[in-house]
């Protein structure tokens, strides 16, 4: 759905960094704001409203590929990701925003969605959007990249925008999690804090997967497959995974699923084993997980045998997984010497 991150990845996570209007210009605020949160956010364009100067902060950090942000604002304003900025700048992430305290709307794509504390919804930081915050309110925010959340293809504007409890069942799980991780995210290792990335985006994966299967159309085979593609990511890593599983907790039977996927062009099981390989691809590429082995990365995934994986993986990529290693490193040697002041 989109393309290549633009926020620098690491193997060590720092803690929350601030940024804040507090020791700012009154009248160089609006801009600071809006220059500052560019790198993380996006462009965007501010609108403020009333007349007393601006004043806000976010505090952020990242672990693993996931980048988790804070933010209060003592007046009310306005935020908007124009369509413009929006072609000049893609941003391949799902952002996952929760309320907790005062009140936001956000639009995006012609829905609009009123936040209360306690409320949290989803919405696709690489479109148009707009997000009003009243005065005092406060909100924390996660940016996943979209693979690590849905499956390719999967349609997720039934969900976009749509509220969800975090006082209940997996949102009050998966937003805890995310509080206590970022909290204690100083104190963790960097490979530590790659796993809990993987973990926490495996929560939302399932807290999303709960919206979809309540708010889906009932007896629709387009729905169905999309659920499919859910159940086939949260399972990717269970080596025991299969079509003959995946019939048992559909409740369908094999000739169905092969039916109601045949619009994807790809059998189920080639869609399970493209699946895993782009996630291995997407480990593999990621500096955080430069101290795994090749073949720990492939188990991770479901795959239990190294040559199969590699086999596979040329196949779908045109290299071996030893070659986009090699050559990543290669690359990397080049990009520290090339950063390096002559």
């Amino acid at each position: 759905m989109h393309a290549g991150a633009h926020l620098p990845l690491s193997s060590t996570s720092p803690p929350l960094q601030i940024v804040s209007t507090k020791s700012v210009n009154a009248s160089e605020r609006r801009e600071f704001w809006r220059s500052g949160g560019s790198f993380l956010f996006g462009p965007l364009q501010l609108d403020q409203y009333g007349r007393e100067p601006f004043d806000a902060n976010f505090s952020y950090t990242r672990f693993g590929d996931l980048i988790f942000s804070r933010l209060a604002a003592r007046v009310s304003h306005r935020v908007v990701r124009s369509n413009a900025a929006a072609l000049g700048d893609d941003r391949p992430f799902l952002k996952a925003v929760l309320q907790t305290r005062g009140r936001s709307v956000i639009a995006q794509s012609g829905r609009t969605t009123p936040l209360s504390p306690g409320e949290w919804t989803v919405y696709d930081a690489g479109d148009p959007y707009s997000v009003t915050l009243t005065a005092g309110g406060e909100f924390s925010l996660i940016l996943i990249p979209w693979e690590q959340v849905v499956a390719r293809g999967f349609d997720l504007r039934s969900l976009v925008l749509r509220p969800f409890s975090a006082r209940r069942g997996f949102g009050k799980l998966v937003w805890n999690l995310v509080d206590t991780a970022v909290d204690q995210i100083p104190e963790l290792p960097g490979h530590s804090t790659s796993n809990l990335a993987e973990i926490v985006a495996q929560m939302f994966r399932i807290a999303l997967f709960e919206s979809f299967d309540a708010h889906a159309p009932q007896n629709s085979s387009e729905a169905l497959r999309q659920r499919v593609k859910l159940y086939v990511a949260a399972h990717l890593g269970d080596p025991d995974f299969s079509l003959a599983k995946l019939a048992e907790l559909t409740h369908c039977s094999k000739r169905y699923l092969h039916m109601i996927f045949r619009p994807e062009g790809v059998s189920i099981s080639d869609y399970i084993l493209k699946s895993r390989l782009q996630r291995c691809r997407t480990e593999l590429l990621n500096p955080a997980s430069a101290h795994r082995s090749i073949t720990d990365i492939a188990y991770s995934w479901g795959f239990n045998n190294s040559n199969h994986f590699s086999r596979c993986f040329k196949r779908e990529f045109g290299l071996a997984p030893r070659e986009l290693r090699n050559d990543l490193g290669v690359w990397s040697r080049f990009a520290a010497r090339d950063a390096k002041p002559s």
